[in-house]
């Protein structure tokens, strides 16, 4: 077995028990380090009372605690955010990691978290900035034509002086993270685009988080918003072991809140079919998630033959090329990327006119981020 599946299958739901001289712990340490599945494989293996060698043992405790540390440093930097803006009287729905940590995790240090991730009515955004602003963040703004099109968030917060120091995002030191509020839960890539957002504010669930007013996604909503992030995550080349984590423990702690018929309903008005197959399989088949057979058929059966094929042919180690891609260093990269990422999003699009749609922001190069790294390598010369 490789290092990432023997990571995926003593995490998964229910774990498995591979024998210790079977696996070179080493390279599964480093491995599950990497994809920010460390603090998990600790836990696992704690409870299972694994004997490990003592430097991976040192290792994954290491990472343990600096993600408790972090993750609590968040918390602390949440609730602060949360209380601010119920000062304004701003309604605040707390996305992904920073509400999952604290709600579905047994224990908040083993998810880890990279930012904030905040979403707020439309009419609201305009009122959000001042509040971050009086909290000491500064903005960096960008436009939804700038780049691969992203649009679900146009800007990102981040306190004078907390920046972290390396690429990869489960490894960077302990800091204040970045605060990113989304208008919308729309998915975008290179003229890809998915929106799940209508209807999600009036499903949504008021809750207290650190001793604060706040509110989550439905859990069908959550569902659907999860799978479909993931499965963004995997056209776009990022990690996401994490992020199909996260749909197994949702569905293990809120089961019974799932309406499966309504999530292939949304899916569907959505045209999203593809994207919320992608995510729940990817998660059934990594961490052995229980999840009904009947919703996911109705799904496949919305979905394209050949990516069908495309999509139960990827298993972990698929993943982790697909997810865990080198750093671009030189132009030539930039524009092989750019083309990988751009057949990637064509793969997913469901016509012609889509796909087209797709190819067509090549055409646009004056829009993309390397031409703004060309035009600021001219001006700096």
């Amino acid at each position: 077995m490789s290092s990432i599946e023997v990571v995926t299958d003593l995490i998964a739901l229910p774990a498995m028990r591979p024998g210790s001289n079977q696996v070179d712990w080493d390279d599964v340490t480093v491995t599950a380090i990497a994809l920010g599945l460390a603090p998990l494989l600790y836990w696992r293996l704690e409870q299972r009372r694994v004997e490990l060698p003592p430097l991976a043992l040192a290792k994954l405790s290491v990472t343990h605690q600096a993600h408790a540390k972090r993750n609590s440093d968040i918390a602390r930097q949440l609730a602060e955010l949360l209380a601010a803006f119920e000062r304004q009287q701003i309604e605040v729905l707390v996305l992904k990691g920073a509400l999952l940590a604290a709600t579905v995790y047994p224990d908040p240090a083993l998810r880890p978290m990279n930012d904030i991730d905040l979403l707020f009515r439309p009419e609201d955004l305009p009122r959000v900035r001042p509040v971050l602003e009086g909290l000491g963040y500064w903005g960096k703004h960008k436009s939804a034509d700038q780049g691969p099109g992203i649009s679900k968030h146009l800007s990102t917060y981040r306190r004078q002086g907390q920046r972290g120091s390396t690429p990869n995002p489960y490894l960077s030191p302990a800091a204040d993270r970045m605060v990113e509020p989304h208008g919308s839960l729309a998915e975008s890539w290179f003229g890809l685009n998915v929106d799940i957002t209508p209807g999600v504010w009036e499903r949504a669930v008021p809750i207290r988080l650190y001793d604060q007013p706040a509110f989550r996604l439905g859990t069908t909503d959550m569902l659907l918003h999860l799978a479909v992030h993931a499965a963004f995550h995997v056209i776009m080349g990022a990690p996401v072991f994490v992020q199909l984590y996260d749909i197994g423990r949702v569905i293990e702690a809120w089961i019974e809140e799932v309406d499966w018929a309504q999530l292939v309903q949304l899916a569907r008005q959505a045209k999203a079919q593809p994207f919320v197959y992608a995510g729940l399989y990817w998660a059934q088949s990594l961490y052995r998630i229980r999840m009904p057979e009947p919703p996911l058929a109705q799904l496949r059966a919305n979905c394209q033959p050949n990516l069908t094929d495309y999509i139960q042919n990827f298993d972990a180690r698929r993943l982790i090329a697909r997810t865990q891609q080198p750093p671009l260093n030189t132009l030539q990269q930039r524009l092989q990327r750019g083309l990988s990422d751009r057949r990637e999003a064509a793969r997913w699009a469901g016509s012609l006119g889509a796909k087209w749609q797709i190819w067509q922001t090549a055409l646009a190069f004056y829009k993309t981020d390397t031409m703004a790294l060309v035009k600021q390598k001219f001006v700096s010369h």
